[in-house]
């Protein structure tokens, strides 16, 4: 059976048409910056469906914004606004007249990772996606842990200054999202700021204040990563995200978390340290683990 799944971002809705053992058939990609309202945007998913052939098996959706997952309620629009307090699997079931799932991006992800990528075989883990924001999602006792409501797993929210009150410039996502690195380079370059692709390549050019830019970023990433596994005591975290693809930042955030490990005191407390690894799946993650929702959906039902 063919399943049509979509993967609802920011600025571009991807899709594909994928059967139950996760092999794509084929994809495409939409822009979705134009969508002005629900009406639009529900007409917009349900013409894709269409053109992709009405496929038997249903609508399973990756959204970027926190969801019910069970009702399908989005309790935030995330990038879109105007869907917040929607229910958007009633909008396509009523429009497609098929079986709509949903759920969020970085739950998407998480799942992807857990049951095909490089998190399987780890019964409690963590998968940090690292964009504009900082999504992602939890493992726990394999399941997925969503929270009472369907927050878990976010970390952009984290407070990254205890010492001043908490503010919007507080939110962890400012220094430790994909922009901040090539935000910061040109600062301290004096140029204007550049995209990742530029800057790693100064980084691997040998470019000392890249490389001090780089070293400062994993430290603050490094330091998200570690709260989070102090509190949940996971076995491991994999980071996404197209920043997660320099093979450098794997090696620059090892050495950020062995300085924390390493610092005066923490040698006594023994404290458990997690595998950090790189998430297989890249782009096609929240297609796979929103397919892996819906065929868990289908199945209890």
């Amino acid at each position: 059976m063919e399943y049509f799944v979509l993967d609802v971002g920011g600025s571009s809705i991807k899709y594909a048409v994928m059967d139950e053992n996760q092999k794509f058939i084929r994809k495409g990609k939409a822009e979705s910056r134009h969508l002005q309202n629900s009406d639009e945007f529900v007409s917009c998913l349900s013409e894709l469906y269409r053109e992709a052939g009405a496929c038997a098996g249903g609508i399973a959706v990756s959204y970027c914004g926190e969801v019910d997952a069970e009702s399908g309620l989005l309790h935030s629009g995330g990038s879109y606004r105007y869907m917040a307090g929607l229910n958007l699997k009633e909008l396509l079931e009523e429009k497609t007249g098929t079986t709509v799932s949903i759920e969020n991006d970085g739950n998407c992800a998480g799942l992807a990772e857990s049951r095909y990528g490089s998190l399987r075989g780890y019964t409690s883990a963590a998968a940090v996606v690292i964009g504009t924001g900082l999504g992602g999602a939890l493992i726990l006792n394999n399941a997925l842990y969503r929270g009472v409501h369907g927050y878990a797993g976010s970390a952009s929210l984290m407070v990254r200054n205890f010492d001043v009150p908490y503010t919007k410039q507080q939110w962890a996502f400012r220094t430790a999202g994909a922009a901040w690195p090539g935000k910061e380079y040109g600062l301290r370059k004096g140029i204007e700021a550049v995209d990742g692709i530029t800057f790693f390549e100064a980084v691997k050019a040998g470019d000392k204040t890249a490389e001090e830019v780089l070293k400062d970023y994993c430290s603050t990433l490094a330091n998200v990563l570690f709260d989070l596994n102090i509190i949940l005591d996971l076995e491991a975290i994999a980071i996404g995200g197209g920043i997660s693809q320099q093979p450098i930042l794997l090696e620059y955030l090892q050495k950020a978390f062995d300085q924390i490990y390493s610092a005066q005191g923490m040698a006594v407390l023994n404290l458990p340290r997690p595998e950090i690894r790189v998430c297989q799946y890249h782009n096609d993650a929240n297609l796979l683990g929103a397919l892996a929702h819906h065929l868990d959906r289908i199945n209890k039902n």
